[in-house]
């Protein structure tokens, strides 16, 4: 399986590090937008049975495997999208 870099901002490590004192992993998954493309999304998520947590920068995700497909290289940010506070991902 290919190995995706992940690189995050201090607001993305600050907002990841309050999930898991509620025991709570941001899970990154790949969503279908449209007829031929992509977005890459993360939200708050238990381990579930076939889980397995992955250590970027000494924070733990939940990667789903085709993410390692489309992107192998990711920045991830916390912060205003519009009106609302989000995870903001872009793929290099």
């Amino acid at each position: 399986m290919r190995k995706t870099d992940i690189t995050l901002t201090e607001n993305a490590r600050e907002k990841i590090r309050e999930l898991e004192r509620q025991g709570l992993y941001p899970r990154l998954i790949l969503t279908k937008s449209g007829c031929c493309s992509y977005t890459f999304d993360i939200y708050p998520d238990k381990l579930r049975g076939s889980d397995e947590l992955t250590d970027v920068e000494d924070i733990h995700f939940i990667i789903a495997p085709q993410v390692r497909e489309f992107a192998p290289t990711l920045r991830i940010d916390y912060g205003r999208r519009g009106i609302l506070k989000n995870f903001i991902v872009k793929a290099k």
